[in-house]
């Protein structure tokens, strides 16, 4: 009975000895499985700093909505300036919609089309067929950013190699016109109140600023669009209680047109001259702000006018 109970035993070591064989042998065939395939494209956002063309930093994904075409579930935003497109296995073409809001609280909408070519290949009988995306291009004709590169045309495991960069280019150019009304002060004299019922342009003729109070060492700046097809504008101060109640300056300006590499091209304003219009009133010789002749968000003010 003890040889026997050996025996058993023996035969119960066997079989795990042959348990822990095979599991070992069938985990070396399930790591044989492992690719680095993957349906996913990494993209990167730069950011250009348009007016000058040559700097760049990284465009974090903040306020972004991503989405593939015929789904509503967003895509991961939430890796700096970095996500990541997944890639139709079943076709050659995916699209994709990048929602950014602006500092305004508007969503501006781009179109993101993807061509590439898939490739399956049989990795082992157990493991079945790999399939991997390569040759990643750009539909250039359906894409609305300024600039997408293709950096790596071929998808590998995520967060290894970058495959489009994207640029969003940032123009700081603005078709607004920036003119200051100066009140100076005069010495040995009392200060004066001066009550403006509105400021109005000749394009548009919308008002600009209405019914404002100004005392002397103060100034007020009216933002004033142009257009393409004109190239002056006046713009008309009225008053109240003063004769002729409503003096004019005539601001003269030309477009030309800027483009920074990799970024679409945009018009860009710039003052040509300023002058009095036929009442001038109590205005006097505007003078522009040398640096600040472009129409840019950045300058707060592109020409002076001075009120007597």
């Amino acid at each position: 009975m003890e040889h026997n109970a050996f025996l058993y035993k023996k035969s119960r070591l066997g079989v795990l000895i042959a348990l822990i064989f095979f599991g070992l042998s069938a985990c070396e065939e399930e790591s044989d499985c492992i690719t680095d395939s993957t349906n996913v494209a990494s993209v990167e956002f730069t950011k250009l700093i348009s007016n000058e063309g040559s700097n760049s930093e990284e465009d974090a994904l903040d306020s972004t909505i991503v989405l593939a075409e015929g789904s509503v579930a967003r895509l991961p935003t939430d890796r700096g300036n970095q996500t990541g497109l997944p890639l139709n296995p079943a076709s050659n073409t995916s699209t994709f919609y990048v929602f950014r809001q602006t500092e305004e609280g508007i969503f501006t909408g781009d179109t993101i089309v993807l061509n590439y070519r898939r490739e399956q290949t049989l990795i082992s009988p157990e493991c079945g067929p790999d399939q991997q995306f390569t040759d990643i291009s750009v539909d250039t004709a359906l894409t609305t950013f300024d600039s997408v590169l293709v950096r790596n045309p071929e998808v590998s495991r995520f967060g290894e190699t970058v495959n489009l960069r994207i640029f969003t280019c940032r123009y700081e150019m603005t078709n607004i016109l920036r003119l200051q009304f100066d009140y100076p002060e005069v010495e040995e004299e009392p200060n004066d109140t001066l009550f403006i019922r509105r400021i109005y342009s000749s394009i548009g003729k919308e008002n600009l600023l209405q019914d404002t109070l100004i005392e002397q060492g103060e100034d007020i700046i009216v933002e004033v669009p142009v257009t393409l097809s004109d190239e002056q504008v006046q713009v008309f101060l009225e008053t109240e209680g003063a004769t002729p109640e409503t003096y004019d300056v005539l601001a003269y300006y030309q477009r030309d047109t800027f483009q920074v590499a990799k970024c679409l091209p945009q018009d860009r304003y710039r003052i040509d001259s300023l002058r009095l219009g036929e009442n001038p009133g109590r205005l006097e010789e505007p003078t522009e702000v040398e640096e600040s002749t472009v129409f840019n968000i950045n300058n707060a003010v592109n020409a002076t006018v001075s009120i007597r």
